[in-house]
């Protein structure tokens, strides 16, 4: 009966702890917002990204806004030189991270926004204070100052891949709870156990098996991301490179997962060890009983 008891725990414990790590790091990576713009400001720092995000940004603001015939010319120049070098200007850093933080209320219901709005996508990225950033150094160059609108918001997926970010902004804050059910699990296992290190052992293959799991699923995901609609270039650009830089960080919290399983299997081997020869009737020093 104990025996089954430990097995059941060990399995509960596997079963939880699958759940609470991913839930763990969306809270703090996704749902929480200094998370998010922390995870969207190395994206910001990436020169690769930042030169396609320019070009991008500066194509959406010469389609969204409607410029007058005699400064099209001027204009142009200055969206060229946009594209070219808007990540090196001094205010482009605050902009990136404005754009990150409005895009994270919108898309989890701290901002303002109409109730058809608000679950009419699974993301929005709102450009605006890249747009801005724009056309101030577009009247900068030129003396002309453009009206732009206040949100400049692009869109991402379906009204059913909104349903997963409320689920996700619901349920991810309680990986606490998944968290200490484990951990009592694991106590439970090793108390009832007859033999803890072979407790140990299980609990550091179904841990390293835990990582492989998650790195398949995110590669999952990440295949199931090429096929969600996006409204323009710029949300495209911005899903690819949030999910790559996500799915790194993400990756790091895996890679902890699986030293600390391994070094569990370590030591629950070299107590197994240990207790094989402690009741080995051939271990030095010990007579055959006749």
């Amino acid at each position: 009966m104990r025996t089954f008891v430990s097995a059941v725990a060990v399995l509960l414990a596997l079963v939880l702890t699958a759940i609470a790590v991913p839930a763990a790091w969306v809270d703090r990576n996704v749902v929480d917002e200094n998370g998010f713009a922390r995870i969207s400001g190395e994206l910001g720092t990436e020169p690769g990204f930042q030169e396609r995000l320019a070009g991008a940004v500066a194509g959406s603001f010469q389609a969204s806004v409607d410029l007058p015939e005699p400064i099209k010319s001027l204009a142009g120049d200055a969206l060229e030189e946009a594209a070219a070098g808007m990540q090196s200007w001094p205010d482009y850093p605050a902009a990136w991270e404005e754009t990150a933080r409005n895009s994270h209320r919108l898309n989890f219901g701290t901002a303002g926004q109409s109730e058809e709005a608000a679950t009419a996508t699974a993301l929005q990225l709102d450009i605006a204070p890249l747009v801005r950033l724009i056309r101030d150094h577009l009247a900068s160059g030129t003396g002309i100052r453009i009206d732009v609108p206040d949100h400049n918001v692009v869109t991402l997926g379906e009204a059913s891949h909104r349903e997963l970010v409320e689920r996700a902004a619901a349920f991810a804050p309680l990986w606490w709870m998944a968290a200490l059910g484990a951990a009592v699990a694991v106590l439970l296992a090793l108390a009832a156990a007859r033999r803890r290190s072979i407790v140990m052992v299980f609990l550091g293959i179904g841990g390293l098996g835990l990582a492989l799991l998650w790195t398949s699923t995110a590669d999952l995901a990440g295949s199931m991301l090429g096929t969600v609609a996006s409204a323009n270039s710029v949300a495209e650009l911005f899903k690819q490179e949030f999910f790559n830089a996500a799915r790194a960080d993400f990756g790091q919290w895996i890679m902890a997962a699986a030293w600390v399983s391994a070094a569990v299997l370590a030591v629950g081997l070299v107590l197994l060890l240990l207790s094989g020869r402690r009741r080995s009737p051939f271990a030095p020093g010990q007579r055959t009983a006749r």
